[in-house]
């Protein structure tokens, strides 16, 4: 692959985060390919481990997302807790899950009313997908980690195995579904 061609690979990781790609594309230097479960593959820009904002700022690459940092901070531990299957492989590409699992595991750090609980989960969840940490089947209430947790480094999955650990699991007992009608 030429460097213009690299260039402009980069440029579109830059300018749109993940890039989901046909299987058959080749993954220019820089940029991790990923398979996916439902075969299309992501191209994702991975800047070194030890590179912080200013170099993530230089590059055009993301950086934390600080919009309602607490909920969306709580809402990836919930998804990470219920899609990582095994914390001792890989964490890419995970399972996917209900809707309804995650929310019972966030629900144990949000402490609120159920419709200040159900408008900060769904904020949290389109803040992840739209950044790539999350894929969310809105339609489908399902959730799957997104290709951008592929970047983390050994050392972060070292930190998300203790945080696993000690997050209690999904639970089975059904929780109101925010967009159900009202019963009087």
């Amino acid at each position: 692959m030429s460097v213009g061609e690299t260039a402009r690979w980069w440029a579109a990781a830059r300018a749109r985060g993940p890039l989901q790609v046909p299987a058959g594309t080749p993954a220019p230097e820089g940029l991790l390919r990923l398979a996916d479960p439902g075969g299309t593959v992501w191209l994702l820009a991975v800047p070194p481990e030890q590179a912080g904002g200013g170099a993530l700022e230089e590059l055009g690459l993301p950086g934390t997302l600080v919009e309602q940092p607490n909920d969306t901070a709580r809402l990836l531990a919930a998804v990470v807790r219920c899609c990582w299957e095994d914390p001792t492989a890989p964490i890419w590409p995970g399972r996917t899950v209900p809707w309804a699992a995650v929310l019972s595991v966030f629900r144990e750090y949000a402490d609120r009313d159920e419709g200040a609980f159900a408008r900060a989960a769904v904020a949290a969840v389109r803040r992840l997908h739209g950044s790539g940490w999350v894929r969310w089947d809105e339609r489908a209430r399902l959730v799957r980690l997104g290709p951008r947790v592929a970047s983390w480094s050994n050392a972060d999955l070292t930190v998300l195995r203790e945080l696993y650990r000690q997050m209690p699991g999904p639970t089975d007992e059904p929780l109101p579904d925010p967009d159900a009608e009202p019963t009087a």
